[in-house]
């Protein structure tokens, strides 16, 4: 058999190599991957009977078969959860959750769950809205993440994307806008806007869920209808609460991370869920539930999860819960997958 293919359109040996490893090739199908790529039969067998003897193409075969073995592990995560839940694949939602209830259930169990009554108590409910932030906030200024529109990759280089400006321009351009991704106050802008936005702590009290250090311990989540947050995953569990305004939640378990295309450190190249089923015969459940004024949902972590704003939203998270939430110091980093 003869290649039509010449030295300098045919891929790198390297290359197909490569992906042969994370294809999880055979050994007997490698000169196969050579003659597709326009090598020889005589050139893909040799290529492949050099590349069994390699040292490094073994030890990368090893490493394949270990993470295949984790991803087996996972699997059986993946059918044992949905064998309990019998069916019914939703997001349970449970008002007034005893803390003893919501520990053992879905913080220990790596679990989501939909809660309501967590704030009936707060100011807030009753006193955040435009004008009142205004009144308080004044022109302060604060950071969020701006521009966010002209860039595909906003949420991964999110320090790009920072922006100063007075509080009270920014609630103007709320007021102004219908809806938009373009700008948005996130967890991320923290350092500035903690001090920026004290005078807002009053309205807020604790939640029986979470240890109190009598400071500030939550993030704030300002932005106009349409913002988005696209799948990744965090290194924290998380309490995502509304203040006001809706947002979609969609989530896919921590053992579903082998479809979701991680491909720089917690962040996913799908760009949402419908792409996702349209393209992968292999796309896992998606777990989907709104949460609107005086709502929060748990993110476990490790869980991926796509956040949409259906209205302007006024929202915060929160991560100080009263057990070990440091996943973060033995993360093994901007990892490609």
């Amino acid at each position: 058999m003869t290649s039509n293919s010449s030295p300098k359109t045919r891929p790198d040996k390297r290359e197909i190599l490569a992906q042969a490893i994370l294809d999880g090739c055979p050994v007997t199908e490698l000169a196969a991957r050579f003659v597709a790529a326009g090598y020889s039969e005589t050139a893909a067998n040799y290529e492949a009977g050099r590349a069994v003897k390699d040292p490094l193409f073994s030890a990368a075969r090893r490493v394949g078969n270990r993470v295949g073995k984790r991803d087996w592990t996972l699997a059986i995560y993946r059918r044992l959860h949905a064998a309990e839940a019998g069916g019914d694949r939703t997001v349970p939602v449970i008002d007034r959750i005893e803390p003893a209830i919501f520990f053992r259930h879905f913080h220990h169990r790596n679990r989501p769950v939909k809660l309501t009554g967590l704030v009936d108590h707060w100011p807030a409910m009753e006193r955040w809205n435009f004008d009142y932030l205004v009144e308080k906030i004044g022109n302060t200024v604060v950071e969020l993440q701006g521009q966010r529109l002209s860039a595909g990759d906003y949420e991964l280089a999110k320090d790009r994307h920072k922006r100063h400006i007075a509080f009270s321009n920014f609630i103007q351009a709320l007021r102004q806008t219908e809806s938009s991704n373009d700008f948005y106050m996130t967890a991320y802008n923290d350092t500035v806007n903690k001090q920026a936005l004290a005078p807002l702590w009053q309205d807020v009290a604790d939640i029986s869920l979470l240890r109190s250090s009598g400071g500030q311990d939550g993030f704030f989540w300002i932005g106009p209808k349409g913002t988005i947050t696209p799948f990744h995953h965090d290194l924290t569990n998380n309490l995502l609460l509304q203040i006001s305004g809706r947002k979609r939640v969609k989530m896919v378990a921590a053992y579903d991370t082998a479809y979701m295309r991680n491909h720089i450190h917690c962040f996913s190249e799908w760009a949402s869920s419908a792409e996702m089923a349209a393209q992968d015969k292999d796309a896992p459940h998606i777990w989907e539930c709104d949460i609107g004024p005086g709502e929060a949902i748990f993110l476990p972590v490790g869980w991926w999860h796509h956040v949409e704003a259906l209205d302007h939203t006024i929202g915060m998270s929160f991560t100080n819960f009263p057990y070990d939430n440091d996943f973060y110091a033995d993360y093994p980093g901007e990892t490609v997958f």
